[in-house]
């Protein structure tokens, strides 16, 4: 598993290595995935949503909604290929006439992508579904690059030596390991500000994961205006533990100081991850990468296996019983 998310800015180089040409019509792009196979979806379209020159929106459900058609881009991704959700949304919007781009490290959507004509990209087998990350967020730059316009590309390959640095410095421990240390039984809860908030959902999803913890994410400012509640009553404490992903650019405006302000005032020990970077991308990423290598360590302090996924394996099968169908 550390080799695996230490691969990650490797899999992020693969941007650079050539360039994609894509042609289709559409009005607004929906990126649709389970699990860790939509969380490049998250990444990339926090990061575009303001240069991008369509809406983009991301998909965990499988039905597809009712506005999805003939102009909608789906871009689908399952690392197996085979994810019984997925396969179910490709096929809807196979039948809707849309557009579509495969995302995959074979399985049923790699056969019926191909066969039908779609764009193909591999993901490398025989690794962590949820560490193919960095491969999957070269294809969709390259991807996004080709459909809208964006300057996903340049702005890795400019980001590339801070990002190698701090695979370094995060593989020495360091806040990492210090993070995963303030834990001890508590449930995690990561906020972040809206520019952060798919890495705080990807920290979730790898302290699930990895350390085979409940966690849960939200943002700011949605907090001020229901979890507030949630924290005033003081065996809140005693259980969970707050994480607040924080843009070092904004850390003193009235939303986060007055997040910090108000959780350290109800006695709530806060602990705030300054996130540097000059783009929305390279600090979502830096956050991204933060977030893997803390779950690594609180599954090495919580003496669990972070490869271990039988739990997820045996709900599929129950999923698998009842549907009738084919590998998920």
């Amino acid at each position: 598993m550390a080799k695996e998310i230490y691969d990650f800015v490797s899999g992020l180089e693969r941007a650079v290595s050539d360039d994609v040409a894509l042609e289709a019509e559409f009005t607004r792009i929906l990126f649709c995935g389970m699990g860790g196979s939509a969380d490049s979806g998250e990444i990339i379209r926090s990061c575009v949503m303001g240069k991008a020159n369509v809406p983009i929106s991301v998909w965990r459900f499988p039905e597809l909604p009712s506005w999805v058609g003939r102009e909608t881009m789906v871009i689908i991704s399952s690392y197996s290929g085979n994810t019984l959700e997925t396969v179910s949304m490709y096929r809807q919007a196979k039948n809707r006439g849309c557009p579509i781009i495969v995302i995959t490290a074979g399985g049923d959507l790699e056969t019926q992508g191909m066969s039908d004509g779609f764009p193909v990209f591999r993901l490398d087998s025989g690794i962590q579904p949820r560490n193919a990350l960095g491969i999957s967020l070269s294809h969709l730059a390259k991807i996004m690059d080709s459909l809208c316009g964006t300057s996903c590309v340049k702005d890795i390959a400019r980001i590339l030596p801070s990002l190698r640095a701090y695979r370094e410095e995060l593989a020495e421990g360091g806040e990492a390991l210090r993070l995963a240390q303030a834990v001890g039984n508590r449930v995690p809860v990561v906020y972040a500000t809206t520019g952060l908030r798919a890495a705080s959902i990807r920290w979730k999803n790898q302290i699930n994961e990895n350390a085979k913890m409940m966690a849960f994410a939200g943002s700011i400012p949605e907090f001020n205006h229901n979890e507030t509640n949630g924290w005033l009553l003081g065996r809140i404490r005693a259980v969970c533990i707050p994480f607040f992903l924080c843009e070092s650019s904004i850390e003193e405006s009235a939303a986060a100081g007055g997040f910090i302000d108000f959780l350290r005032d109800s006695g709530q020990d806060v602990n705030v991850v300054r996130v540097e970077g000059e783009t929305p991308l390279e600090r979502t990423i830096r956050a991204v990468m933060a977030g893997d290598n803390m779950s690594l360590h609180l599954a090495q302090c919580r003496k669990v296996d972070p490869m271990d996924i039988s739990f997820i394996n045996m709900f599929k099968q129950r999923m698998l019983a009842k549907s009738g169908r084919g590998d998920i």
